[in-house]
């Protein structure tokens, strides 16, 4: 509080007025101060009234705004996730409903008309699903996966398309990892694609400009490149390199060939003949060149550079294993014929045949095969060495094959869906190749290796020859038993145009080429090749073709099924919904435990946003009782003060002479 001093009638009145309307004035300051408090409620209404106490409200209003919006980010994932749950929930008993429909309709008292009625059941399942899958909430797919802007399940060719991308959307929850509040119909209804892997390593090179980024190497370690100063000792000099802020390989080969020119102009760095690592050519030089990493392995390591390079030689280093990306270069992968050729595909029921003439990088042949929009997409495998042609289409069957002409660009890309190491248990969409082995002779009861016999093959001169494929695991196993059991004028081989099996007959007779079961033997008709022959080939059917393993794809196989009166394909597509409806299952139970976190992420930020309100109200909020009892103090100070000064102003000299 302010006072007026009790002297000032021994001081001039000039100095006397000033103290006094300067001690007034603070206190009516002091009071307007109060008053401005008590009206806000508040004891700091601007920095200067305290600034410890406003610096740590402000640290305070940041945190408690923070807290608010992850509140609103917890509510809203919480929503999108007890929408999830409930979509789930629907589409379990969707499942349920068809498992019921392929169980009831399975067996043999079932009549095609039945079926045929319950078919258009299955129908309205498959597009209540699809309608379940693109469900969303305020403008957010939540089965998107991280794309979640656009509906991601698209009908295309009598199927369906997945066009969402990764696991889930994430936004900040308050918590060390990211959560997810959406997830992908890959994992809730098994629309992974299914890939043709690329069979061979592409091994691409780097060009001889040196412009694979360094970040497109897996080093001669296997780990990447790091970068750092190098020692280089040419001849008697030790030179320190420092390649901090490379690029490209021709960056590193331009600061290590600068710095070595300095002592030997005679010695030129580039790549190797083989494109895969960094080649020093002292060829014109009589000094070695030494290279080593000043400390632990680092730099000089990683770039396959460690090690003496001999003078009048040129020395290449290790393999830098340049990876592939989407700007390499087709002519720099090893065994690829350039341009490509044209490569078949099919799927959806489209057959397309591409040619491939005009691509120059990868990305030219991801977008040339994208441009068909049948449901083929291609990458680049995760170990970066070869490529993946990915079905998207659920209820497609994808084939990749050559079109009989040259160069076999699909078996020189190592994507041909139908090659001698494909597996026998891949055909006929996961059913395998049923093929006889172990019968015994039903009197005798002993092995009767007669009956293990799947077909015979009789060629066009009338000559015939039996086959036993017990033991085949893979096409080629088929192809060497085929080719072990007939005479020289018999050939099994892949075929040439599209995918297959193909007997070409050489015997020249005037019959017809032709495949016959034995012994109640289902392999031939499994292996494609009970088909009728053209001329003196026969070329099978591709039964090794690639499906989505969706929920979609089980359920538009029953739909077939029931109206082809299939039962065997009614029965294995019943059994594949059991699947279908574990992973639902899981999925739920996933989702559940993500809405339990979200629940306690909740609780626990409404707890520290409580905490933060309650320390910034002890250093914001005003203690009514004190101000008041202040605000009353202030008045009658003010009051005094102003009595005081009107006394002290009206005396004269006369005062002081009586």
């Amino acid at each position: 509080m302010s006072s007026i001093p009790s002297n000032l009638a021994r001081v001039p009145n000039t100095l006397a007025s000033q103290a006094m309307l300067g001690a007034l004035a603070r206190t009516s300051q002091s009071l307007l101060d109060t008053q401005l408090q008590l009206a806000s409620g508040r004891r700091v209404n601007r920095p200067s009234d305290d600034a410890i106490a406003a610096s740590a409200i402000s640290v305070l209003d940041d945190a408690i705004e923070r807290h608010g919006q992850r509140l609103r980010n917890l509510a809203h994932g919480e929503a999108m996730m007890n929408n999830v749950d409930a979509a789930l929930a629907e589409s379990n008993d969707l499942l349920l409903e068809a498992k019921s429909i392929g169980l009831a309709e399975s067996n043999t008292g079932s009549d095609a008309a039945t079926r045929a009625n319950q078919a258009i059941v299955v129908s309205s399942i498959i597009q209540s699903l699809a309608g379940i899958g693109n469900r969303q909430l305020q403008g957010v797919h939540y089965f998107g996966g991280q794309s979640t802007a656009a509906p991601p399940i698209e009908e295309l060719l009598g199927g369906y398309r997945y066009r969402g991308v990764g696991d889930g959307l994430t936004t900040d929850l308050g918590q060390a990892r990211g959560l997810p509040i959406t997830t992908s119909a890959s994992r809730a209804f098994g629309m992974v694609s299914e890939r043709v892997q690329g069979e061979r390593d592409l091994d691409p090179t780097m060009p001889s400009a040196g412009t694979t980024r360094l970040a497109d190497l897996n080093g001669a370690n296997g780990t990447g490149v790091s970068l750092g100063s190098i020692n280089v000792t040419v001849g008697a000099t030790l030179l320190s390199v420092d390649l901090t802020g490379s690029y490209t390989i021709d960056d590193v080969m331009s600061r290590l060939e600068t710095e070595i020119q300095t002592v030997d102009p005679l010695i030129t760095v580039s790549v190797s003949a083989a494109g895969d690592a960094i080649a020093i050519d002292a060829t014109a030089s009589g000094n070695a060149v030494v290279i080593a990493d000043p400390d632990a392995p680092a730099a000089a390591s990683d770039l396959g550079l460690v090690g003496t390079y001999a003078a009048g030689a040129v020395t290449a280093g290790g393999d830098l294993d340049p990876r592939l990306t989407t700007h390499t270069a087709l002519a720099d992968l090893t065994g690829v014929t350039v341009p490509l050729g044209t490569i078949r595909l099919e799927n959806g029921g489209q057959t397309r045949d591409l040619d491939l003439s005009s691509a120059d990088t990868v990305e030219d042949v991801m977008n040339l095969v994208a441009g068909l929009d049948i449901g083929i997409r291609v990458e680049i495998a995760s170990t970066g060495d070869r490529l993946n042609f990915v079905n998207e289409l659920s209820g497609g069957s994808m084939s990749i094959g050559e079109t009989g002409g040259v160069p076999t660009t699909a078996s020189e890309l190592g994507v041909r869906s139908f090659t001698g190491s494909t597996a026998l248990a891949d055909f006929n969409d996961g059913r395998g190749v049923q093929i006889l082995s172990g019968a015994v002779d039903p009197v005798t009861g002993v092995l009767d290796p007669t009956r293990d016999i799947d077909f015979e093959v009789t060629l066009t001169d009338g000559s015939t020859f039996t086959v036993d494929l017990a033991g085949s695991e893979t096409v080629q196993d088929v192809l060497d038993a085929i080719n072990a059991a007939a005479p020289a004028a018999l050939t099994a081989q892949l075929a040439a145009s599209g995918n297959g099996i193909a007997l070409v007959d050489t015997s020249g007779g005037g019959g017809t080429l032709s495949v016959t079961p034995l012994n109640g033997s289902h392999a031939a008709e499994d292996l494609g090749i009970a088909v009728a022959a053209s001329g003196a080939t026969l070329t099978g059917e591709d039964r090794a073709t690639v499906a989505v393993d969706s929920v979609f794809t089980h359920l538009i196989a029953l739909r077939d099924a029931l109206n082809a009166n299939d039962t065997a394909g009614i029965q294995f597509a019943t059994e594949k919904l059991e699947a279908d409806l574990s992973r639902v299952t899981e999925t739920r139970a996933e989702i559940g435990v993500r809405t339990r976190r979200i629940e306690d992420a909740i609780i626990r930020e409404e707890e520290l946003q409580l905490q933060d309100v309650s320390l910034r109200s002890q250093f914001q909020d005003l203690d009514y009782t004190e101000a008041a009892m202040r605000f009353a103090n202030l008045q009658q100070q003010l009051q005094a003060g102003l009595a005081t000064a009107g006394r002290a102003t009206s005396l004269s000299l006369l005062d002081f002479i009586g």
